[in-house]
């Protein structure tokens, strides 16, 4: 295996360290969000993960570098959160009403707890570096970086989540998921940065080694990626086709809040939908709680007149976000599909309550949050997926956030769709990079599930991703439109990662680094 020499260094130098490291993650960090809109260079997640992965190379016996080490992982994502979540200002004080000082302050507290999850990868790097030394330091490196995307978090971006405007690299997610294809992301980083800090010492023999077995597993992912797309590619070719309209109302903020404003957001829904269905729309779909009434969570029976789903002209079905009550002042983020009978459909309940937004985690602990975030509460979430069925569709919602999270797109799958659609409300982030970053990610759950993926976003990307992990199809200006997309109709098997999850690689590293810490054991006795 390609082992990690340590650096030569003597006093001087290591009085120096800490500085350099501390400002290489800071900067590493920095040029990883660079990823993000505006920039979009894609490029800058690899390289800012090879300088993170530089910066923790040299390992120590001490305790206090196992602190520093969280310390780097810390401040790489500190930074890295701070250029990729500019937008969270103006987002703070349109939805909480706050001077503009508490939405800078917001960020820096925001990026500071997404950074934690960094902080757990710089920790178990060096861990791993100084309990288990047969441990090459890519591997390590490779396994802390994994262990972090376990860690919760408000927005949970990952590398492989950053990489999907380049498809054909994480065509992997199929098989290990968007964290093990962040795994494969930062073993190649990991070992570029070994073979940086071989060849500052002339070892070039095992630079290029290391550089070697990097590209190998580059030109494996890439060639796997292409091979994959390509079958896929075959088989939405040869598979049923169903004509989805997505509708971006172009709702403001504040609309959904405002009884006086309902008639015309029906109204507006519903020229939409007339429209899409004149064109010859199978599937009309409406973004997250953009039906503008309240339904009990029990009903089956769309209101009729005013305030009924399908209003004269519209034959429907329509798949549509709507808040439900469910009586003690609780509420659902729900979808419900409305058909010409008048009747709706069981609710899927999202499932996955967004922190800060529906749910307020610590409120009871600290009850002035409840007051901050007064919107953050009384939500219920759901406990299963559910199947809408109309002619051919058979599809599984995703509400808001859920399109970001592995979990949620398994167990959306758990009621086997031949379609995934999201509803979104991206209303509070109209103008910002949130939406470009939301899409990336969830055009992961397409390539995990093999599915089609349909997304209706209120004042974001309403978009169409193939089951390669393709946007086909995307509109995103503020003004209202319809989205009519041609999207396949999927009854492929489950994934491996479908049917298996996180398990089989969580296993494979158990054992990759077991073995080692056995014999360290040992040798110890």
């Amino acid at each position: 295996m390609i082992a990690a020499s340590e650096p030569r260094h003597d006093g001087d130098a290591r009085s120096r360290k800490p500085r350099w490291t501390s400002v290489l993650a800071a900067a590493s960090g920095a040029l990883f969000a660079t990823a993000a809109p505006p920039f979009d260079f894609y490029l800058g997640i690899p390289l800012g993960l090879v300088g993170f992965a530089y910066a923790l190379l040299p390992s120590d016996e001490a305790r206090g570098h196992r602190r520093r080490g969280a310390f780097v992982g810390w401040l790489f994502g500190l930074f890295a959160n701070l250029v990729a979540l500019r937008f969270v200002p103006e987002v703070v004080v349109r939805f909480a009403s706050l001077p503009s000082i508490a939405g800078w302050t917001a960020l820096v507290l925001l990026s500071a707890a997404q950074a934690i999850p960094w902080a757990f990868a710089g920790l178990v790097i060096r861990i791993v570096r100084t309990r288990l030394p047969d441990v090459p330091s890519w591997l390590a490196f490779g396994t802390g970086v994994y262990v972090a995307t376990f860690v919760p978090a408000v927005f949970p971006w990952t590398p492989a989540g950053g990489m999907t405007p380049w498809p054909a690299f994480v065509q992997t997610a199929e098989l290990i998921g968007e964290r093990g294809t962040t795994f494969l992301i930062a073993v190649v980083a990991g070992l570029c940065a070994l073979a940086i800090q071989h060849g500052r010492e002339r070892a070039f023999r095992t630079m290029a080694l290391a550089l070697g077995v990097a590209t190998a597993i580059v030109v494996v992912m890439l060639g796997w990626g292409t091979l994959r797309m390509r079958q896929v590619a075959q088989l939405r070719e040869g598979a049923p086709h169903a004509d989805v309209a997505l509708v971006q109302p172009g709702f403001d903020a504040y609309e959904r809040w405002d009884a006086s404003r309902a008639v015309t957001m029906l109204d507006r829904l519903t020229a939409l939908t007339k429209s899409a269905e004149s064109r010859g729309a199978e599937l009309t779909v409406w973004p997250e709680s953009s039906y503008p009434y309240t339904l009990p969570h029990a009903t089956r029976h769309t209101p009729t007149g005013s305030r009924a789903i399908l209003q004269y002209g519209v034959r429907g079905p329509v798949l549509t976000g709507v808040y439900m009550s469910g009586g003690a002042g609780l509420g659902y983020n729900s979808a419900v599909l409305a058909t010409a009978d008048g009747t709706v459909s069981k609710p899927y309940d999202k499932r996955h309550l967004l922190w800060f937004g529906e749910t307020v985690p610590l409120a009871d602990s600290f009850p002035w949050l409840r007051k901050v975030f007064a919107r953050g509460t009384g939500l219920v979430p759901g406990t299963e997926s559910v199947l809408f069925t109309t002619d051919a569709i058979r599809a599984a919602v995703l509400n808001c956030y859920e399109d970001t999270l592995p979990q949620a797109g398994r167990e959306a799958m758990e009621v086997r769709p031949n379609l995934l659609v999201n509803v979104t409300n991206d209303a509070w982030f109209t103008g910002s990079g949130e939406g470009e970053l939301h899409l990336r990610l969830a055009a992961l759950r397409a390539i995990e599930a093999r599915r089609d993926l349909v997304r209706a976003v209120n004042q974001g990307p309403t978009s169409f991703v193939d089951a390669t992990g393709r946007v086909r199809a995307r509109y995103s200006d503020a003004l209202p439109a319809t989205l009519q997309v041609s999207a396949a109709l999927l009854e492929s098997p489950v994934t491996l990662f479908t049917r298996f999850g996180d398990a089989p690689l969580v296993l494979l590293l158990t054992a990759s680094l077991a073995f080692p810490l056995a014999r360290s054991r040992r040798t110890n006795r």
